[in-house]
């Protein structure tokens, strides 16, 4: 007897994946970067108000150590990049951190949102 079609979000999961399935993964690991990338801009702004006027972020952003980072940015560090920092800028961190996150694949993406908490409207699918 042939097993029923298992369906997520309305699409048809099939081993191999399909384009249908790749094409809404791909769409929602973009929602999921821009997500990530605002909690970090978010976490980095409010861990600088102690060290910046509204004109100087930049100068300061590169001159902090990673040291002066935020326990808030520190985690969303540690759940994309893996590892800890030391005797690093924040301005270093901060371009691994982007580029790690540009470049994660869908798989980590997913591990990504569990890691930190982010609440979607659909979930990734096909990695069950």
């Amino acid at each position: 007897m042939k097993k029923e079609a298992r369906v997520e979000f309305g699409i048809t999961i099939t081993k191999p994946w399909s384009k249908e399935m790749y094409d809404y993964n791909e769409e929602l690991a973009e929602v999921v970067k821009e997500k990530v990338h605002q909690m970090w801009v978010d976490a980095l702004k409010e861990a600088m108000e102690d060290y910046r006027d509204e004109d100087e972020l930049g100068n300061l952003y590169c001159e902090l150590d990673w040291g002066q980072a935020s326990d808030e940015m520190t985690r969303i560090q540690k759940a994309i990049t893996y590892y800890s920092y030391s005797n690093q800028s924040i301005e270093e961190v901060a371009d691994e951190v982007e580029e790690t996150l540009e470049d994660m694949p869908l798989y980590q993406l997913k591990e990504l949102v569990e890691e930190l908490d982010i609440k979607l409207d659909k979930g990734f699918i096909g990695f069950n």
